[in-house]
Order: structure tokens, then C-alpha cells, then sequence
């Protein structure tokens, strides 16, 4: 994190040079933005990745997490600007599932709870109007971006009653971006005993992903607020390990505070 913070200072002093000594060529502003971000995996109705039990009732909620990062706007004509620069961002969701199986004689019933934590390096490309000149105006834009995700975590717990039979409960935490072996650890619910198993050798996810944006702001003299919307067109999860069928994108929606350097 620290030397996340060190290059995004290091880009806002270079960002802000650039301006300072380009006299003759287009105007470029920079400014620095936080705020905060929801996330949610969109997925198509009835799928769920295979560590969720059900097919039937899969629950997405969106989490807030934060952002920070640089913004750079080259300026085309008074009002029109070509926007781009660095965007960190943590990212929270989640996925609830819950259903009953039946095998021969034994009836399941599983409620399980995924937990996602991500951390993701974004550079958007966008072209955005302003609706006046004067310090106090809206503005508005579109256009891509790509994502890097640097890591992140993949928390599971779940708990399984079985008819007739005990009760369990599950429980896993591990990096879902990353190769490696996965573990699930589990115990009857009467017996503090823990057991794991190898629940799957790989990645979950891709690290990599772009897609397209929109952000709607208003500028108060030196200060900036804005909403943003991001979302990934490509499929984030790896079938070997989500399921064939299964498909994943990220929806992400930031209200952020700026201030112009310059």
C-alpha cells in the first residue's frame, strides 16, 4: 500500500511539471481524487461459481470498499478533454447461496456465504465535456478502461445439515487470483475436530480485465465531485476451476472528491 501512495505522489509531480512547462502545446490539468467504491460480480440469472452450492438461489450484494489515484486531462478544445491516469481501488463483494440436495436416501440442506476482497490498478481512457468555462460547471464523458488486479483474498463459509445424519460447517480463505493449491476446512457441528481437503489446484479468477466507462461530475472551482461507473466486458472467471457455463464480470460504481493541482 505505502508504495502504491509513493507512485501515485511521484505520478501527480510528473503529471504536474508536464503542464508547468508546456507553454505552446495543449493545456493539461491534473488533479488527485479518493472516494468510495461499490463492487458486485455480475453474473447471468441461476449461475453460481462451483464453490456456491446452489444453481437456483445465488445472492450478489455489493460492498463498499475505496479508491485513490491520479487524474490527467488534456485539454482538445475549452470544453472537450481527453481524461486518463492511475486509479487504485479496494474492492469488496459477495455471494450467498443456499439449496437442498438429495442423494438416494440423504437429504443436504447447504447455506453457503462467499466474501470477496480484491485490490486492482485501473487506467481509464475517457473524453469528457464541460458544460461551461466558468470555475462552477457540470461535465460529463465516456470511454474504456484497463485493470490490473494486484491480489486479493476469497473468504467461504458455509454450513451443511444432513438428513439424517450431523451437521457441518465449511470454512476456506485463500488468494483466488493466484495458482496453488485451495483448501476447505470442516468439523461437525457436535465435534470441534478440524478436517481439510483439497478443494482445486489453480486460479480462480483472471488478473487481467477492460471494459467501458461513464462519469458524471461537477467542478467547484479547484475542487471535484463526481460519480463514476465502471464495467468489465471480459469474463473474469476460469471455467477449469467456476465451471464451464459460468460467467463473471465486474460492476463497479465510485463517488469520488478531487482537487486540481493546477
Amino acid at each position: 500500500m505505502r508504495r502504491i501512495w509513493i507512485f501515485l505522489v511521484c505520478l501527480a509531480y510528473i503529471s504536474t511539471a508536464i503542464a508547468q512547462d508546456t507553454a505552446t502545446g495543449p493545456k493539461v490539468r491534473v488533479s488527485v481524487r479518493v472516494g468510495g467504491v461499490g463492487s458486485l460480480y455480475v453474473a447471468p440469472k441461476g449461475q453460481a461459481i462451483s464453490l456456491n452450492p446452489s444453481q437456483d438461489h445465488p445472492e450478489r450484494t455489493m460492498k463498499i470498499g475505496a479508491a485513490a489515484g491520479v487524474s490527467v486531462n488534456f485539454a482538445m478544445t475549452q470544453k472537450l478533454f481527453l481524461q486518463t491516469g492511475l486509479m487504485y481501488s479496494l474492492q469488496r463483494n459477495g455471494e450467498h447461496g443456499f439449496g437442498t440436495f438429495t442423494e438416494g436416501d440423504t437429504v443436504s440442506s447447504v447455506d453457503a456465504t462467499i466474501k470477496y476482497t480484491s485490490h486492482h490498478l485501473r487506467l481509464p481512457v475517457m473524453v469528457m465535456y464541460h458544460l461551461s468555462t466558468k470555475p462552477n460547471h457540470f461535465c460529463f464523458g465516456a470511454g474504456v478502461f484497463a485493470d490490473v488486479t494486484l491480489g486479493g483474498r476469497l473468504n467461504y463459509s458455509s454450513s451443511v445439515r444432513v438428513n439424517p445424519g450431523d451437521s457441518y460447517l465449511y470454512e476456506g480463505d485463500f488468494n483466488p487470483f493466484e495458482q496453488g493449491n485451495k483448501y476447505l476446512y470442516y468439523h461437525m457441528v457436535s465435534d470441534e475436530y478440524s478436517q481439510k481437503y483439497l478443494l482445486g489446484n489453480g486460479s480462480y479468477f483472471k488478473r487481467f480485465n477492460f471494459g467501458v466507462s461513464a462519469e458524471i461530475g461537477y467542478q467547484i472551482s479547484r475542487f471535484y465531485l463526481g460519480a463514476h461507473l465502471d464495467f468489465g466486458v471480459l469474463n473474469m472467471a476460469r471455467p477449469e476451476m467456476c465451471g464451464e457455463n459460468y460467467k463473471q464480470r465486474p460492476l463497479d460504481v465510485q463517488v469520488m472528491i478531487g482537487y486540481n493541482i493546477n
